[in-house]
């Protein structure tokens, strides 16, 4: 019996996978070199064409493919191939190199490739990383095309199977079908990968970063064995079980089975209000990315949409973004949604979200956001406009990321005022009283939020960044990622005093970050006379289901308690012997599903 081997990556598409492993590996086709005569030059020309005319030809029936599928933003993924497919440092200097040097089409093709890449392997950035795989499908394409070779797809494999790569390129991850595809572990990526993309949109659980995930398999099971090698995949916890073991494989098939249970009566509860037993309304959105995901809201019975994350129409593209195309993007999910309110978030880049010529010594506390998006003006203006111009088809609202100073915000306004105003002087329609408000993601915005309560007309609490920045803590960083807790008290009262502000100035005031998908937290945030709270769409009918089941009058009293307490383990504690003695079957549901890692603390396993 083959040991357990667990491997640990980052885990970027939730969900658990049982199956064979299946190795796909690309390997490029071999050719050799060949001298031309003069006269073979054109035609060797010739079928250099002939080969990027039809790779033009495939990418673009994949394009229409996925945009039928999951919308033209993701569509986008396939545009940036064939933006490749003519630029002149790879097509005009292989038929140079072809003309010149006097050689066949595919060895041409594969010399300048290399020095094109010479620059983007150097660099150290993931935009350039991720840019690779995009030239590396492409060229792929290309190349078998020269040598007419069939590419191999993923479809190929046997249903049920768990995909192990060194990494899926676009055109491949764009082909993920869970009916077929059980997991996905890659050996690299990050969670703004092609790969990570994909598989969330399609709901494959998926863990990439897996270091030397190839070679460890490889040596479990050499290429020669014809033995097949059992593994989990659990994209909750960013794991990757190889040979796992019987007590192991008997943990997951109960984990399936209860989540499939309780998905089953979760979803009975999709349709419902999000209503405490004594009568407080609560306003249930979703977060999204992509198009797609706002289909899948509506499934899941989201009322609308509390963050729409804009920064992947440009990670997407690798290239600017233009006004007609996020005009487009924005009036689609504002029909899908109609007429429940869409939040657009305005482009969030930095952090983890990087663009070329991207560089700060900080990124998470330099030039972001709100910030960068002031610096360029008309990176901006494109953005508030297609907001503007889509708003004739729903319910949109503008809202602004990581205000830290009330000047910002100001001068923000100020943008959207010239926008309307270029608008109106093109008789172009838009919705002249569409709502503007703030993410409250900063400790100096939501002490000062009774200040910033008079310049908007909502507040959207982003409770990740404002813990992160609040405790000082990088959550992704291992070393401290367990100081990390929404239910720290000075959280907590940045929350309550943001809530409060905003209610004393007539406007609502929604949070969007994980804290809103937490059973602790929607209990808290209830009883902080929370407006609204957005999370991803599958978390929904959990969150109607614990709203559901608890008095407003109750979380108001618990509440009020835990904001007096001095720790996080000390309002653990409170609310857990609350709600064991006033609502046991509550809290007995909440505990089988911590017991399943959906949980405050799952760092370790």
């Amino acid at each position: 019996m083959k040991r357990e081997i667990l491997l640990h990556g980052i885990g970027v598409s939730p969900g658990i996978a049982i199956g064979e492993i299946f190795i796909y590996q690309r390997f490029l086709p071999t050719y050799k070199e060949r001298e031309l005569t003069e006269e073979q030059i054109p035609l060797e020309i010739a079928r250099f064409n002939n080969a990027i005319k039809e790779t033009e030809a495939e990418l673009k029936l994949l394009k229409e493919e996925i945009r039928r599928e999951m919308g033209s933003d993701l569509a986008e993924l396939i545009s940036v191939q064939l933006s490749l497919l003519y630029d002149p440092d790879l097509y005009e200097a292989t038929v140079k190199y072809i003309e010149t040097k006097r050689r066949n089409a595919e060895y041409a093709f594969s010399e300048v490739l290399k020095k094109y890449l010479v620059p983007l392997n150097e660099a150290k950035t993931l935009y350039f990383k991720e840019r690779i795989a995009d030239i590396m499908d492409v060229s792929s394409r290309v190349l078998r095309n020269i040598l007419g070779i069939e590419l191999p797809s993923i479809y190929e494999i046997s249903p049920g199977s768990i995909i192990v790569a060194h990494e899926l390129l676009p055109s491949e991850a764009a082909l993920l079908d869970k009916e077929r595809v059980a997991g996905v572990a890659t050996e690299v990526g990050g969670k703004t990968s092609h790969t990570a993309i994909m598989a969330r949109a399609k709901e494959v659980p998926a863990v990439i970063g897996i270091e030397g995930l190839i070679k460890k398999i490889t040596n479990i099971v050499p290429k020669s064995s014809k033995t097949s090698l059992k593994a989990v995949v659990d994209g909750q916890r960013g794991i990757l079980i190889l040979s796992p073991s019987e007590k192991r494989l008997d943990f997951y098939r109960n984990e399936i089975s209860r989540i499939a249970k309780q998905k089953i009566y979760l979803n009975s509860l999709k349709s419902e209000e999000a209503v405490t037993k004594d009568g407080k309304h609560i306003d249930i959105s979703a977060n999204i990315e992509f198009v797609a995901e706002a289909h899948s809201a509506i499934s899941y019975g989201a009322q609308g949409i509390g963050l729409f994350r804009t920064e992947y129409l440009l990670l997407a593209r690798h290239r600017p973004v233009t006004e007609d195309e996020q005009t487009e993007i924005y009036s689609e999910v504002a029909r899908v949604m109609k007429p429940y309110p869409v939040i657009i978030r305005t482009f969030d880049l930095g952090g983890d979200k990087i663009l070329p010529g991207y560089e700060e010594p900080n990124p998470y506390l330099g030039w972001r956001a709100i910030r960068l998006c002031l610096d360029n003006p008309e990176l901006f203006l494109f953005q508030i406009k297609a907001i503007l111009r889509a708003s004739v088809n729903g319910n949109l609202k503008i809202m602004l990321p990581m205000i830290s100073d009330l000047k910002e915000l100001k001068r923000a306004k100020e943008f959207i005022e010239q926008a309307k105003r270029e608008l109106k002087e093109k008789s172009v329609p838009f919705d002249e009283n569409i709502e503007v408000g703030i993410m409250v993601e900063t400790p100096s915005c939501a002490l000062l939020a009774e200040r910033f309560a008079v310049e908007c007309n909502f507040f959207s609490i982003g409770s990740n960044d404002l813990t992160q920045y609040t405790l000082a803590v990088d959550r992704d960083n291992m070393r401290v990622a367990s100081l990390y807790n929404n239910l720290h008290p000075a959280v907590l009262n940045l929350i309550k005093n943001t809530i409060n502000a905003g209610h004393q100035h007539g406007i609502w005031v929604g949070l969007c970050g994980e804290f809103a998908s937490d059973p602790y937290g929607i209990i808290i945030l209830v009883g902080m006379q929370i407006d609204e709270l957005s999370m991803i769409p599958s978390v929904i009918p959990l969150a109607k289901k614990i709203i559901r089941g608890i008095d407003y009058e109750f979380a108001q009293e618990l509440s009020n308690e835990i904001l007096k307490m001095s720790t996080a383990e000390e309002v653990t504690n409170y609310i857990n012997h609350r709600l064991t003695h006033t609502y046991p079957e509550l809290m007995k549901f909440l505990t089988e599903l911590e017991a399943q890692n959906y949980s405050r603390n799952n760092n370790k396993f």
